[in-house]
């Protein structure tokens, strides 16, 4: 029997007033008249904040400016905080970030729009490192980047989905001693699933809350397949799993996409180790990020029983390092993010009776620890539970016409205890077993 999984995954958070991403203090000087305007904006994506900059952005904004205006420019760039400067009857842009270390770097073009766009290429191309260190500022001190130090990240979803796999990925391939009343299986014992490879199709949405302030949309596709290696003992496994996100941070797009290929090695019937590699990249134009990111891991999943219920126990050890990723015209970057994550998780589940049906009801505890490379989330948790018909439910065999074998409901909330405001949200997800 073939099984797939489609799993729907939404987050649901309080709303508030997004302030964007891109965030400007602009304040021109009439060099005639010395009298001072000033005016905020916000932006959602690279574009637009460079735009403002430029003189087409500065002649609707204030009326009666030229070229001939002072100008400051106290901006903030995914977190970081950029000083743009240009003095009264100068076309020089004097380009100041203390965060990273770099103070009065000048471009002088031959008008003030030029000028700004020598100051973007210089960031795009990364010369002289310093889009990396801005990275680098936002991995480490905002909950901003899209490639690591946060778990709406690149680096954080794969961190997720490698967990997700390795807890799941056993329970395909074993009947607990709870499945025994149920479905006759003896307890504990390792069933093949040679013709039961699991593929994950998930979609996923809604908003996280991380730095009490950055509106996270996510929208994923989780894929994973099993193969059969040892004729002799079905347990051994080849896996491969793969993961697409959409993200959007206020009205900005990022992609991300991740492939993993790991080994299930049975050491008892109820105790598997999965090692894992993998590969995931990242791109956004609107964010003008660019990523790529090679992870390694080793899960242990331990199932046993406890004072009647059937206890799953998971622990991951994972290697995370970014690698260099460089596209001609829209952003060059090496941040050099190496992290080292310990994720550990228990799962207790028991079957009851509930609506008339089997349900299996399982909790979900984790930790998730990170060292290395300084990372703005250290640390977070999760909570939650999941309920999943044990037996076939009349209704969605129907409207599956007959593929569907269970269903599953779950909802968790997530947090950090070390810094409570660093990130928050709560997710729910529904599932079916085909």
């Amino acid at each position: 029997m073939k099984k797939i999984t489609a799993t729907l995954a939404l987050s649901l958070l309080p709303y508030y007033a997004f302030a964007g991403v891109f965030d400007a203090l602009i304040t021109v000087t009439n060099p005639d008249t010395q009298a001072q305007s000033s005016k905020s904006f916000s932006f959602d994506t690279a574009n637009n904040f460079f735009d403002q900059l430029k003189e087409k952005g500065f002649k609707p904004s204030f009326p009666g400016y030229n070229s001939t205006w002072g100008v400051t420019a106290n901006t903030v760039y995914q977190g970081v905080p950029i000083v743009v400067t240009f003095n009264e009857k100068s076309n020089t842009l004097i380009l100041d970030i203390p965060s990273v270390g770099l103070q009065g770097k000048t471009f002088t073009g031959t008008n003030r729009s030029n000028s700004t766009k020598q100051m973007e290429n210089y960031l795009r191309n990364d010369t002289g490192g310093t889009y990396t260190k801005i990275l680098q500022y936002q991995v480490a001190n905002t909950p901003n980047s899209q490639i690591a130090g946060n778990p709406t990240s690149l680096q954080g979803q794969i961190v997720s989905g490698n967990f997700d796999f390795a807890t799941n990925a056993p329970s395909a391939t074993t009947s607990t001693s709870t499945s025994t009343s149920t479905s006759g299986s003896s307890a504990g014992k390792a069933t093949s699933i040679s013709s039961a490879n699991p593929i994950m199709v998930g979609v996923g949405g809604g908003t996280y809350t991380q730095g009490g302030k950055v509106d996270i949309s996510v929208l994923s596709v989780p894929v994973s397949k099993a193969f059969s290696i040892s004729a002799d003992d079905p347990r051994k496994k080849l896996l491969l799993n793969g993961q697409f996100n959409y993200i959007t941070v206020g009205q900005a797009a990022s992609y991300q996409g991740s492939l993993g290929i790991g080994y299930m090695h049975p050491l008892t019937d109820h105790w598997y180790l999965i090692p894992t590699v993998g590969y995931g990249a990242i791109g956004s134009q609107d964010l003008a990020t660019l990523g790529q990111i090679f992870n390694t891991s080793l899960s242990s999943n331990y199932q046993f029983k406890f004072q009647g219920l059937d206890m799953g126990f998971v622990n991951m050890f994972g290697f995370y390092k970014t690698l260099p990723l460089s596209i001609k015209g829209v952003v060059s970057s090496d941040p050099n993010i190496n992290n080292y994550v310990f994720k550990n998780g228990i799962f207790p589940s028991k079957v009851v009776s509930m609506f008339g049906h089997d349900v299996k009801v399982k909790g979900i505890f984790t930790d998730t620890e990170f060292t290395g490379s300084k990372v703005f989330v250290r640390q977070y948790n999760e909570v939650g539970i999941e309920l999943s018909s044990v037996k076939k439910i009349g209704w969605v065999d129907r409207a599956t016409f007959g593929l569907a074998d269970s269903l599953s409901l779950s909802g968790k909330y997530v947090f950090s205890i070390e810094n409570p405001n660093n990130f928050e949200g709560y997710d729910i997800g529904i599932s079916y077993d085909f």
